[in-house]
């Protein structure tokens, strides 16, 4: 008994196939323009998506920043003053802030600076850091950093003012002034800087 006849079936006869060059030949004569297609279409699809990602994307770090400094101002900025005045209204002008300031020491003295030591500084510590964080377009950079700079001022100025409650024996208004005007200065450069912010947003976004 052969080797042949232990296989099942047999073997089969041997057909000679096409050779490597033909079937290459093949390819490129059948499948070479389907594939060359594909490849076109990909580049189209990847381009066109690119193209509306860059497009749509190019307001969104303004958005972004609007969202951003609006929201860092309630949860921080008007947060503090609202602690402050143990009021929502928002403060009208320099003068207004001053006025506040003045009679709240005046009728609390020591107790309204515990009260704003003990209550109310948290909000500028937490806010100068989540500014500090913020990645603005570069042309809204300075405005940002005003913002920061405003809110160490500010927060300096209140600690000074604060101290000097708190070993005032009697409150004197005039003595106080300086230090009062310190707080409205950083009140009114943050808000200018946020207002400012605020203006260069919308106008980006307006068509």
């Amino acid at each position: 008994m052969s080797d042949d006849d232990l296989r099942l079936g047999g073997a089969p006869p041997l057909v000679p196939g096409p050779s490597l060059e033909a079937e290459e030949r093949a390819m490129r004569g059948g499948r070479g323009p389907l594939f060359a297609a594909v490849a076109a279409l990909g580049l189209l699809l990847v381009g066109g998506i690119a193209f509306f990602i860059l497009g749509s994307d190019d307001l969104e770090p303004y958005r972004t920043l609007g969202r951003n400094v609006n929201g860092i101002e309630s949860e921080y900025f008007d947060s503090f003053w609202g602690c402050v005045f143990q009021a929502e209204e928002r403060i009208g002008s320099n003068e207004d802030l001053q006025r506040e300031i003045h009679e709240r020491a005046t009728n609390g003295g020591s107790r309204f600076a515990a009260h704003v030591r003990q209550r109310c500084m948290s909000r500028l510590d937490q806010m100068e850091p989540r500014l500090r964080a913020l990645i603005p377009p570069l042309d809204l950079a300075p405005k940002v950093d005003a913002m920061v700079e405003a809110t160490a001022s500010l927060r300096s100025a209140w600690s000074d003012y604060v101290g000097y409650l708190e070993t005032a024996e009697v409150y004197d208004e005039e003595d106080a002034q300086p230090r009062v005007s310190r707080i409205a200065r950083g009140w009114f450069e943050f808000e200018r800087a946020q207002n400012e912010i605020d203006a260069a947003v919308r106008e980006r976004l307006t068509p």
